[in-house]
């Protein structure tokens, strides 16, 4: 199953496209071919997080801060794992896909926001050597309409 990119949002989509452009022909783009000039239109939205243990683990290397505004909780240079609530089975899978499927994943669902539900989109794409996931970029968009529908970690068609 797969998620086709009319699915994606705006920004959500150009991230995908710039993606794309940077892999070229490769499976993936590697890390290096991001400067953090180029992610000008994605800032406050993103997450870089590199595996740890052969995917067991993922520890977030920049944390976003906008979609978090007002929660006291810095997960810089922490893990999914580190997070010690009902996300933490959520990351783990959602990251997971994409360090094994090596392909962008998608995936928005319902999460609980200390009484409230909040829906959060999310585009993560690999990035990687020789096959080799080394990173993942994971973009999240705060949804302000009604979900139709929950969609859990699907890799994206190209």
């Amino acid at each position: 199953m797969s998620v086709t990119q009319e699915t994606l949002k705006e920004k959500e989509l150009s991230l995908l496209r710039f993606w794309e452009d940077r892999r070229g022909d490769r499976l993936m783009p590697e890390r290096s071919d991001f400067l953090a000039e180029d992610l000008f239109p994605w800032i406050g939205y993103l997450h870089l997080l590199v595996p740890v243990d052969g995917g067991e683990d993922f520890r977030y290397t920049v944390f976003t801060t906008r979609t978090l505004i007002g929660v006291d909780k810095d997960m810089n240079k922490k893990c999914v794992t580190d997070w010690g609530d009902d996300r933490v089975g959520y990351g783990l899978r959602l990251y997971r896909t994409v360090f094994n499927e090596k392909q962008p994943v998608y995936s928005a669902i319902p999460e609980r926001y200390k009484e409230d539900l909040v829906v959060y989109s999310r585009i993560c794409l690999p990035l990687g050597v020789s096959g080799e996931v080394t990173h993942i970029l994971s973009m999240l968009t705060p949804q302000e309409e009604k979900l139709g529908r929950e969609i859990p970690p699907t890799v994206i068609a190209l």
